[in-house]
């Protein structure tokens, strides 16, 4: 009983100063990425600033794992439903970005153009139907996970059974993807073996939830967001203030297009980026179609329906859902800019003369 208190109230004085300790959390990230910067200028090997770039940000995720370590089932599983709204929309938008977000949406947007879009609208439009149809409900039924829910509502074990076989056939197919993202990011910047790359990986991950279970992962995963979306924004932004001499790419993007269209027209390329449907057997009922199934699919992503039962009331999972679009909004808003000017970019250099043997 002591121990359950001391870790409720340890929980209680953490979550009272989250403001401070994330704000204290991304001023020291900005510090890091200025002293990489200056250490960069000064010809430091590339290879060594992703060593210390990786380093600095496991060792982050790894400290904020441990230090939330807990033995209360209910920290464990559903981090005390203590998680405010806010942060527990910052956690889920890490917990969707995802490779296939962070590193996929752009390069997906670079190569379709306008067809890509469907992926942007899909995602983000699920989190209306989990605002709508599920988080408010999973929250105030008050179990721990999914499979509980499933067999409190259709009765027995067997509700249960199937629960846990397709949420992790899902989750399987999921988590080996991000693995495979993990290795392959981890290999490319740090220059060691891909299977290397992904034991580290993996070992992160365990440091990361292990200890702490949900609670750890929700506070980890609020940091992990703050480094996501800064290192999404800051190249596109250098990209839009040397091209345009704005640093907002999203209002910018329109002239990226308009430059992207001249010099395709230019170079002789007669399918253009904002042209939509040109790609074989893509039409408007599929892209439609594409939208509506990504939106279910988000809307039944077995470790996002996890974050809502960690707010304190239905309430809070309504608004967490909110500010989870909010922060994934972010990511999703900048992707087509990122592409834009990404391709733009591409295309001057191919018009200045630019090939893969010079």
């Amino acid at each position: 009983m002591a121990n359950t208190t001391s870790t409720t109230a340890s929980g209680g004085d953490f979550t009272s100063n989250l403001g401070r300790i994330y704000g204290i959390y991304t001023g020291g990230f900005i510090a890091f990425i200025i002293l990489m910067a200056i250490l960069s200028a000064m010809g430091v090997e590339n290879v060594v600033i992703g060593y210390l770039f990786m380093g600095f940000t496991i060792v982050i995720y790894a400290v904020i794992g441990i230090l939330s370590r807990t033995m209360h089932v209910g920290e464990y599983y559903v981090a005390g439903r203590r998680v405010p709204a806010l942060y527990n929309g910052m956690a889920t938008g890490a917990d969707w970005m995802s490779a296939a977000s962070f590193i996929g949406m752009a390069g997906s947007l670079y190569l379709l153009g306008y067809d890509g879009l469907g992926f942007v609208l899909g995602w983000t439009g699920g989190y209306v139907l989990v605002a709508i149809l599920v988080a408010p409900y999973l929250r105030k039924f008050g179990a721990y996970t999914v499979p509980d829910f499933l067999s409190a509502r259709y009765g027995g074990n067997l509700a249960r059974f199937i629960g846990v076989i397709v949420l992790f056939s899902c989750s399987f197919t999921y988590v080996v993807a991000q693995i495979f993202g993990t290795g392959l990011i981890s290999a490319r910047f740090l220059g060691i073996d891909f299977n290397v790359a992904v034991y580290v990986g993996l070992a992160g991950i365990l440091v990361c939830s292990m200890l702490g279970g949900m609670r750890a992962v929700t506070w980890t995963q609020v940091a992990q967001y703050i480094v996501l979306i800064i290192a999404y924004l800051i190249p596109v932004i250098w990209m839009s203030t040397v091209k345009t001499g704005v640093p907002i790419p999203q209002l910018m993007q329109g002239q990226a297009l308009a430059n992207i269209t001249a010099l395709e027209t230019a170079q002789g390329i007669t399918v253009h980026h904002i042209t939509p449907f040109v790609h074989g057997g893509y039409d408007a009922k599929n892209f439609f179609l594409l939208i509506l199934c990504l939106m279910v699919g988000t809307a039944s992503l077995p470790h996002v329906l996890m974050r809502y039962f960690t707010t304190p009331s239905v309430r809070e999972a309504r608004v967490s859902v909110a500010w989870s679009l909010l922060f994934i909004f972010i990511l999703y808003f900048t992707a087509p800019a990122y592409a834009a000017f990404a391709k733009w970019t591409m295309l001057d250099l191919v018009a200045s003369g630019l090939t893969p043997e010079n």
